[in-house]
């Protein structure tokens, strides 16, 4: 009887396969799959060596897009198998086990989208390399999030050989729009890392981080998240050139990649970056450094707090599901009163009209200490609640803490944060730890206070 890896997967058998992997939860991207894969991979490549064609000949011109959306939902797959860390301090050895084992299934499929014939035409198995890039940053350590830019850049780079690469002809349509889908997705994952690796720094500096240097960190934190604040602008560009164009769909088809949450998660994920970003200003300033493209600091803040604006409307902007207009999904709700949250911390008193009207903390256009006050209680949740808050809500790095005080710009005797912190603390994902609140007790006493050096950009300095 021959052995089923010598019989090449079909198209429908694709087909089923990817929606499988998609929607049912008992079919998973495991060895067995992966070895299927690898095989029809490399029969697709000997049929083209056979031929050397420059376009795709039948059966490989159906097969060949159809397994780039298999690879793209395996990796997928894979990726969210993969505990919120794998950092050996925080993750439990079985978690790290099965996060390594499904990070090298994500490597093998990353590896075959690489060596896919044509696969300018498999566009959606970029996916596979997006994935890589996520699950290496789930480290969280430095090599983790080195080899997930890495792995950033390169889909970049294969993404704009990719289009390059396609003539005018009748399928040329198909793989423009193809070709923005999964860049919208690589754009998202890429502004991603950039605001876990922060969060990650700021939020663990005192249990993981301590022992470096506080000036490298902020340099770094800094450079990718400037990356990240364009690359997110730039997938809700495309979001919107999507929705003008082809219009959002209600879920992932052969046909079509991009959701109805097209603008609402890049809108909230450059917004936590732009937020991110503009907490670390003025401890760049006190490092001696200049903004590049501004004369001050102070222009420097007020074109981030603008992107920051910016990026928030793209989460309120409308969108339509099923022939009518679509609340914000149910899981990104929190997200919006997080950004808001960060606002009212950072530029206490700032306007931010919201639209949304599920919550009653949303009724506060001026972000001042009150809405603050409902903005965290709504986050906080019941007493005992776990909280979920990173970064900017759970920082214990002396030299960030010192930026967000001095970002708030309220002077030396503002102690709005630490007070904030003290009665919030339940917010700070990592509350229930042990000595945790001796740490953040610890980073808050460390943390430099502001104090006016004159230089006339309207920004506050520190102290030693």
């Amino acid at each position: 009887m021959a052995d089923p890896q010598d019989e090449l997967m079909g198209p429908q058998e694709l087909r089923e396969l990817a929606r499988a992997l998609r929607n049912d939860k008992d079919v998973e991207a495991d060895p067995a799959l992966v070895q299927r894969i690898q095989a029809d991979v490399r029969r697709y490549r000997s049929m083209y060596a056979d031929r050397r064609e420059q376009l795709p000949f039948a059966p490989l011109d159906e097969l060949i897009p159809l397994m780039g959306w298999v690879i793209y939902e395996a990796t997928w797959d894979a990726v969210q198998k993969i505990p919120a860390t794998l950092n050996e301090q925080a993750a439990t050895p079985d978690d790290h086990r099965r996060g390594e084992a499904a990070l090298s299934r994500i490597s093998e499929l990353a590896d075959v989208a690489r060596f896919l014939p044509w696969p300018e035409f498999a566009p959606r198995a970029l996916g596979a390399i997006r994935a890589q890039a996520l699950a290496e940053s789930k480290r969280d350590t430095e090599a983790g999030y080195d080899a997930a830019w890495v792995a950033h850049m390169e889909a970049r780079r294969r993404h704009e050989e990719y289009r390059g690469s396609h003539a005018p002809g009748p399928s040329r349509e198909r793989f423009d729009r193809d070709l923005d889908e999964v860049l919208l997705q690589l754009n998202l994952a890429e502004t991603g890392t950039a605001c876990r690796t922060a969060e990650r720094v700021i939020s663990r500096w005192a249990e993981e981080f301590s022992d470096q240097s506080e000036q490298r960190w902020i340099e770094r934190m800094f450079r990718e998240l400037t990356t990240g604040v364009a690359v997110g602008e730039h997938a809700i560009d495309l979001g919107r050139q999507i929705k003008k164009q082809y219009g959002f769909v209600d879920k992932v088809t052969e046909q079509r990649l991009t959701l109805n949450t097209a603008l609402q998660n890049p809108g909230i994920m450059t917004a936590r970056a732009a937020g991110l970003l503009l907490a670390l200003g003025p401890e760049m300033r006190r490092l001696g450094l200049q903004p590049v493209g501004f004369s001050t600091w102070r222009e420097w803040e007020e074109h981030v707090l603008s992107r920051f604006t910016k990026a928030y409307r793209a989460i309120e902007e409308p969108t339509v599901a099923n022939g009518g207009e679509a609340e914000v999904r149910g899981d990104l709700r929190r997200q919006v009163i997080h950004m808001r949250m960060n606002l009212a911390l950072l530029k206490p008193g700032s306007s931010l009209p919201s639209a949304l009207s599920f919550d009653p903390c949303l009724r506060y256009e001026t972000l001042d200490d009150e809405a603050l006050e409902q903005l965290s209680a709504h986050l906080a949740g019941p007493e005992g609640s776990r909280g979920q808050e990173r970064g900017i809500g759970a920082a214990t790095m002396p030299a960030f803490i010192s930026s967000v005080i001095a970002c708030r710009s309220q002077g030396p005797d503002d102690r709005g944060y630490e007070l904030w912190r003290e009665k919030w603390f339940r917010l700070d994902r990592y509350a229930d730890e042990p000595g945790r609140r001796k740490n953040v007790t610890e980073a808050l006493a460390t943390a430099r206070r502001p104090t006016s050096d004159g230089d006339g950009d309207g920004l506050t300095g520190h102290t030693h």
